[in-house]
């Protein structure tokens, strides 16, 4: 909703809108984060740190692939991720009915 927001309403380029709504994201997932571990929530290091070093390198991926990609091409592959991701998230929700 943000990203659409960010380019619809107020106007943004694609690649900053993402950008923005990515730093956002960032502080809203720190803060829960330390609230998740100050009421004893403790994650599989393991796990974390997966995520951690595979969120990097494909910031980094992704990042490079932005930066070379016209507005339009940009545009067609921000709207492909969002679709197969929103369809994957209606397969899973009803698979767990």
């Amino acid at each position: 909703m943000m990203l659409l927001i960010l380019t619809s309403v107020l106007g943004y380029e694609l690649k900053t809108a993402v950008g923005t709504s990515v730093f956002i994201m960032t502080f809203t997932a720190l803060t829960g984060s330390v609230s998740h571990f100050a009421i004893g929530g403790i994650p599989d290091l393991w796990c974390m740190l997966f995520c951690i070093m595979s969120t990097l390198m494909w910031a980094r991926i992704a990042a490079k692939f932005a930066n070379k990609a016209s507005p339009k091409t940009l545009n067609r592959v921000t709207g492909v991720v969002l679709a197969v991701l929103g369809s994957v998230i209606l397969i899973v929700d009803r698979l767990n009915i």
